[in-house]
């Protein structure tokens, strides 16, 4: 995936120090009764003034406006002296968030959560980080600050009775560590500490921030602070950025009988993090512990609560069980622990819960964004989970343009690509989503799991993923497949990693793999790799699973470990298949060679084709040379006799046949797709070598100088022995053909440019 600079934008720099100065405001008037209950937590109102209401006006109504309503509760904060001491959870959570350039709006994402204390000093309140993941020995243990917030003396609270147990504290001006950071597009196995520690690659100045929406909750408070600040090194420069930052601060616990499970050699499961080694010295990633709930038998199950958009998107598709799919793929994973864990409720509103809820924003019909992720909030000493969250885009119902019924047994499609319809590519990602971080904290989702808003066309999906037996009506797949992602960002919630090797045991062993849509509609709840990893992850067996396995760290290193495959075969049974029909149809003129759709999905398909050839010892080495053969498919030396008595073909095939040469060898690595390394096997690299010099001597007498050049360069580049010997014979045949008056007059300057080419090349050849 190709990364762009991030770039984010607001319009309230010229108000900036008018904000910041209007924040700076006296307590308002102070109930007599605010500390009746004798809380732990207290908000003491403050007063504003007529700039702040402006400002707060410019933040909710103004251009590019967030949407919140921060309402009149800006306050400062008391704090119990007696609790300062004692470890609280604090969570952090990006509610809100918008730039402009381009304009993006960011969904809610947990930020993290951080056990900490507190501790006063030179008129602040310190957070400090009380995990003891820094901790090196019971000498060297450095504090590490996570705020510093300013104490500030209130005349009216100080009257009141029992003041002098509290410290107030201006929440809204502390050192708002706030960071951008990115990429979101990545499977993160360890959860907690970095060993940078890092809030976000780049430092948000931040401008003013007020308070709001201050809650009690059962264990602790939550409150959310909306701020705005600038960025600066950038182009353009300076630019903002504007959010909801919600912060909540709960009494630390442990779940009753809660055992946390070793680490397995493999990593199956979603950790607390890696920390410094006591007495060692050593960071060590692997020192962690898997992420779970404390599940048990008896247990009363976790509400989870699923969004209005949910009962929009059932209102608006009446055929489709919408509703019945999220609830099935929440409360199927019961099955797998034998008693209820979870209970879909659903609920008319389109409210972020706190944190002591689990919940569902269904965004429809929504922003675009073209995925969905899961959030989980651990105890980064333990890895117990106190909470989870899923973003469900509403994209994904826009695949229900697409999957048809299945059709009747021992039948086919009548069409491998309906007419006026191209196989489309999932919806477009931002090769880089920004993010906010605060306070060494930024958002890792379990996944960013894609939505495809235009499936390929069924009667190829059906022809070539083979799903399984069951025929289903198109309703029944529609809503399988949403059931299907909904188990998929779940599993990730009980602690499960990706696993792309799932789709080897055909149609899945596991919800956890990146399939095809046909094949999720076919496969809509946990597979049976799915249920042995749930059941040792939680203590119902002592068997770690026996399926097949591979996650996000393995996708650079195997063909067999690929996202979006299917087959027990994926060469033979997916990227071959798809593959060689997709450059038929450009061959044959059924589609032009340089349609968007059919060039990206062209594309993608050799790149994964490919892949097999560029394999490091993982698979069968005939699939190694079976790979460079199916890649240059109809468009080798020499061609078909059929293929050479058209023009039109032979045009188009030399086009693709130097992508297939550049994409081998010379394209950027980033181009390569996943598997980017170079291609090694001797064998596979003859292959090459031997395509490459069949095309630089123009055996089939239809290679036009451009991809005679390349050729050359991709001689030059493999630097083995086949090579040298291919560029060596090549340039004496073309020596040979000059000579003897085998080259039309007309041609003979671009032959004589592609022998020099070749005589560079040669000397010396290897580098």
């Amino acid at each position: 995936m190709q990364r762009t600079p991030f770039r984010l934008s607001i319009c309230l720099l010229p108000i900036a120090a008018t904000l910041i100065a209007a924040c700076d405001q006296e307590a308002a008037p102070v109930p007599d009764d605010l500390l009746a209950g004798d809380q732990q937590f207290v908000a003491v109102p403050r007063a504003s003034s007529d700039d702040v209401v402006q400002a707060r006006s410019a933040l909710t109504t103004g251009p590019g406006a967030m949407g919140v309503q921060p309402g009149e509760n800006n306050f400062y904060l008391a704090i119990r002296k007696d609790v300062l001491d004692q470890p609280w959870f604090l969570s952090g959570y990006l509610k809100q968030g918008q730039d402009r350039i381009p304009y993006v709006e960011l969904p809610f994402f947990t930020l993290g959560t951080r056990v900490v204390s507190f501790k006063v000093q030179n008129d602040k309140l310190f957070v400090f980080d009380a995990s003891g993941q820094r901790t090196a020995s019971a000498v060297i243990d450095p504090p590490n600050v996570l705020e510093a917030y300013p104490v500030i003396d209130l005349p009216d609270f100080n009257r009141l009775r029992n003041a002098d147990r509290y410290v107030v504290i201006d929440p809204s001006a502390g050192l708002n560590p706030f960071g951008i950071t990115s990429d979101l597009f990545e499977d993160q196995p360890q959860r907690g500490l970095s060993p940078q520690g890092a809030a976000g690659d780049i430092r948000l100045r931040v401008g003013i921030a007020f308070m709001q929406n201050f809650r009690q909750l059962a264990d602790g408070v939550t409150f959310d602070e909306i701020f705005t600040g600038d960025i600066a090194g950038v182009d353009p420069a300076p630019f903002t950025v504007w959010g909801t930052l919600g912060l909540t601060f709960r009494r630390y616990s442990v779940g009753d009988g809660f055992k946390p499970t070793p680490a397995p050699v493999d990593p199956l499961y979603f950790t607390t993090g890696g920390r410094l080694i006591p007495d060692s010295g050593v960071y060590n990633a692997s020192y962690a512990t898997p992420v779970k709930w404390n599940f048990h038998p008896g247990m009363s199950p976790v509400k989870v609560y699923v969004g209005a958009g949910a009962t929009r998107a059932q209102a608006d598709f009446p055929n489709v069980d919408v509703l019945g799919a999220f609830k099935r793929g929440i409360e199927g994973w019961n099955d797998v622990f034998g008693f209820r864990v979870f209970e879909a409720v659903f609920v008319q509103d389109d409210a972020i819960r706190d944190d002591d809820k689990t919940f569902v924003l269904v965004d429809y019909p929504g922003s675009g964004m073209p995925y969905a992720f899961a959030d989980f909030r651990s105890n980064p000493i333990n890895g117990e989970t106190r909470g989870a969250s899923v973003f469900f885009s509403g994209i994904f119902f826009s695949t229900f343009d697409y999957l048809a019924d299945d059709p009747p047994a021992g039948g086919s499609p009548a069409s491998l690509v309906p007419a006026g319809r191209a196989p489309s590519k999932a919806q477009a990602l931002p090769a880089r989503l920004p993010l906010v971080g605060w306070a060494g904290m930024a958002a890792r989702p379990a996944c960013v799991y894609p939505a495809h808003a235009g499936a390929a066309g069924a009667g190829l999906a059906h022809a070539l993923a083979k799903p399984g037996p069951g025929a289903l009506t198109a309703s029944q797949k529609n809503a399988n497949y949403i059931q299907h992602a909904i188990t998929h960002e779940f599993g990730h919630i009980l602690g499960l990693r990706h696993n792309f090797a799932g789709s080897l045991e055909p149609p899945t062993s596991s919800v956890m793999d990146y399939t095809h849509e046909e094949i999720d509609a076919h496969a809509p709840g946990p597979g049976p790799y799915d249920v042995e990893a749930v059941r040792y992850l939680y203590g119902l067996s002592a068997t770690l699973p026996t399926h097949p396995f591979c996650t996000d760290s393995d996708v650079p290193f195997s063909p067999l470990c690929q996202r979006n495959d299917w087959g027990a075969d994926p060469l033979f049974d997916n990227k071959a298949p798809v593959y060689n029909l997709l450059v038929s149809l450009i061959l044959d003129g059924v589609v032009p060679a340089d349609d968007p759709d059919y060039g990206w999905w062209t594309d993608w398909y050799l790149n994964g084709v490919l892949a097999f050839a560029r394999d490091p010892g993982t698979v069968d080495p005939a699939e190694r040379t079976a790979a460079v053969t199916i890649a240059f498919d109809r468009m080798g030396a020499p061609m078909s006799a059929a293929d050479l008595a058209s023009p039109a073909v032979v045009a188009r095939a030399n086009v693709l046949a130097e992508q297939v040469l550049r994409r081998i060898a010379l394209d950027d690595p980033s181009l390569r797709g996943d598997m980017n390394i170079d291609v090694s096997d001797p064998d596979v690299v003859a292959l090459v070598a031997a395509q490459a010099g069949r095309m630089l001597r123009n055996e089939d007498g239809v290679r036009p100088p451009p991809l005679r050049r390349t050729a050359v360069d991709v001689l030059a580049k493999l630097q083995s022995d086949s090579a040298l010997l291919e560029l060596a014979a090549s340039r004496d045949a073309i020596q040979a053909a000059l000579a003897g008056g085998q080259i039309p007059t007309a041609e003979r300057p671009f032959i004589e440019d592609i022998l020099a080419r070749a005589e560079r090349a040669l000397t010396p050849y290897f580098n």
